[in-house]
């Protein structure tokens, strides 16, 4: 009698050991278990900047605002969020997002800094669907003289699709969305070897381009053509050491002009034109396809790049071109692309 009792206490104890377990795993998929912890999801995008020349994440040091937008698979926005400053400004960033289960696509806008008190930036549409947020830099002026002359706050462009959130718990960390860099610097140095002052107004450095927005899929939109002009040009001069001399010995002065200007994506097929104009008598020095400049360079960073890749990669580039004593583009020198010489091109006509 006293066994049977035994086995029965013990059946009872193990019944009820099974209820309060299935009763914690309903739980879990329903509250928050007190006793336990938080049985909740908490989903989490997390951001990473390789898409440059050294393949390294640079998020953390070059990205200071995020904002991300979550369209549900009918194309509908369901969620917008913007991080900023301290919050993004760290390693191995993932922003927290407020998901129900489903599938989603996301797109991010991201922003730099500019070191520039007076700077513009490309906005951003509104809307409800994916189509309606693309990105417009500001032009200044009314066709067909529209221009941009000023730095352009850094741009990045993030785009995942049928991101997955599943019916879980716990922390869980989505698609990793890396950025690419949508804004690039060019400076144009007009160096001249004879030691002749040379001044901002002798010459006049644009680049025309029709890029000046670009889709949610960061595909370029539009052919508005337009003028990119420097926001900086300045006098430069320095010294160097007279051909076959010490160092200590006579030197060389070398003076020209300095400039920057800053313009939205570069894209294969597109032709931006760098042109240098004389001042003095209108005589145009060089019209010249600046992406085929840009790409000549190439191999010397990662040959397996394809083009397109080389040019988001590559965010600053600086081209040297030597001016002789008649204020003329002096090609026997060739020019100087981040370093590099080169042999120019056929010269386009114009």
């Amino acid at each position: 009698m006293i066994h049977l009792n035994m086995r029965r206490t013990l059946q009872a104890a193990f019944a009820t050991a099974v209820l309060i377990g299935g009763a914690a795993m309903v739980s879990c998929d329903s509250v928050i278990y007190d006793d336990e912890g938080d049985c909740s999801v908490r989903f989490r995008v997390p951001f990473t900047y390789t898409m440059n020349i050294l393949e390294a994440d640079a998020f953390s040091s070059q990205v200071r605002s995020v904002t991300l937008y979550v369209f549900d698979k009918s194309g509908n926005l369901v969620l917008e969020k913007t991080e900023s400053g301290d919050a993004v400004a760290v390693t191995g960033y993932k922003m927290d997002v407020d998901l129900a289960p489903g599938h989603y696509d996301m797109l991010a806008w991201c922003e730099g800094e500019s070191p520039m008190a007076d700077h513009t930036a490309f906005e951003i549409g509104r809307g409800q669907h994916p189509a309606d947020f693309d990105a417009v830099l500001p032009l200044k002026g009314t066709a067909p003289g529209l221009y941009s002359d000023l730095d352009i706050t850094p741009l990045y462009h993030g785009w995942v699709t049928d991101v997955v959130c599943e019916d879980t718990y716990g922390d869980v960390d989505l698609p990793t969305i890396d950025l690419t860099k949508d804004t690039n610097v060019i400076k144009v140095i007009l160096e001249n070897l004879d030691g002749r002052e040379m001044k901002p107004s002798d010459f006049t450095i644009s680049i025309t381009g029709d890029n000046s927005e670009m889709d949610y899929r960061n595909q370029l939109a539009g052919s508005t053509g337009f003028v990119y002009r420097p926001w900086s040009l300045m006098a430069v001069s320095s010294q160097r050491p007279s051909k076959g001399r010490a160092a200590d010995d006579d030197v060389t002065v070398v003076t020209g002009l300095f400039s920057e200007l800053t313009l939205g994506r570069l894209v294969v097929g597109r032709a931006p034109m760098l042109s240098v104009t004389r001042n003095t008598d209108g005589t145009r020095l060089f019209n010249l396809n600046l992406i085929d400049f840009l790409l000549m360079v190439k191999g010397h960073y990662q040959g397996h790049f394809t083009n397109q890749q080389y040019l988001d990669r590559m965010d600053q580039h600086t081209l040297t071109f030597f001016i002789d004593a008649d204020l003329n583009w002096y090609t026997a020198n060739g020019v100087l692309i981040n370093g590099w010489t080169v042999v120019p091109p056929q010269v386009e006509e114009f």
